[in-house]
């Protein structure tokens, strides 16, 4: 696999990542890692050695994109997660199996939802190297991120949530590491300068109207309705292949949209 990075040009084989590995251990994983021959590494750690580049001059999101098309299984999750809480004690013996089929049937829900994203139009940097958004409304609603399809061919997509487009907008701007204190919303900026910096490219689009199966609109200034769209356009790209969402399930031990 070839690549350029700041004019240089690198080339890497699984086997020439192998060899610049050896001797080295893995450093502590703080979000995402790269499994080589069993043992987890940290994405950027394993780049920097494979090609000699100092990490500052290349983005995580670059690092994952490489080493998968290399046919390393990329994930997330801190080095202590890696194994997972302890099993919990299975205390069923004690009190008889259970059998679902004993309960009684209350309720049945079938929810739908249904709404369309409107494009609002790209995502830049500015002069100061932070993002540039297109204008948007003071109005709750959705959003989507469209970082479009990497050298793999994967379309990457972030989407959200938020009571004002606009302010969400604003924090995802000034989210640098020492003025922000909300973890999504810096790795979120990290994403989007890094992809944008590196000569790609990223589509908003919004949604400020959600409607439910029948028709009848959603109040979108409750939190559950917003959360409850969110949670269907997440779950649906996930559902499709070709496409990687950059939104962490929290019972993967992440972070939510």
């Amino acid at each position: 696999m070839q690549f350029t990075l700041d004019g240089e040009s690198f080339e890497l084989t699984p086997a020439l990542v192998r060899g610049r590995l050896a001797g080295h251990l893995p450093e502590e994983i703080r979000m995402y890692w790269v499994e080589i021959d069993g043992a987890r590494w940290p994405v950027k750690q394993v780049i920097s050695l494979a090609t000699g580049a100092k990490r500052g001059r290349f983005q995580s999101q670059q690092s994952r994109r490489w080493l998968q098309s290399l046919g390393f299984p990329i994930g997330s999750g801190p080095s202590g997660a890696v194994n997972g809480p302890p099993p919990r004690p299975n205390r069923t013996s004690d009190r008889g199996s259970f059998d679902e089929s004993r309960l009684r049937k209350v309720e049945t829900l079938d929810v739908r939802v249904a709404f369309s994203w409107l494009r609002a139009g790209p995502v830049t940097l500015d002069e100061a190297g932070l993002p540039r958004f297109p204008p948007l409304p003071r109005a709750p609603g959705l959003y989507r991120y469209d970082f479009g399809r990497g050298d793999d061919g994967i379309r990457v997509l972030y989407i959200g949530e938020s009571v004002e487009l606009s302010r969400r907008a604003r924090n995802y701007r000034n989210a640098t590491t020492d003025r922000s204190s909300q973890r999504t919303s810096r790795r979120i900026h990290k994403e989007i300068t890094g992809h944008v910096a590196s000569g790609g490219s990223i589509e908003c689009s919004i949604a400020t109207s959600v409607r439910w199966g029948d028709g009848v609109g959603l109040d979108l200034r409750l939190r559950s309705a917003r959360r409850l769209a969110e949670n269907a356009a997440v779950l649906l790209a996930q559902s499709q292949s070709g496409i990687r969402v950059l939104n962490i399930d929290t019972e993967l031990g992440g972070e939510s949209g």
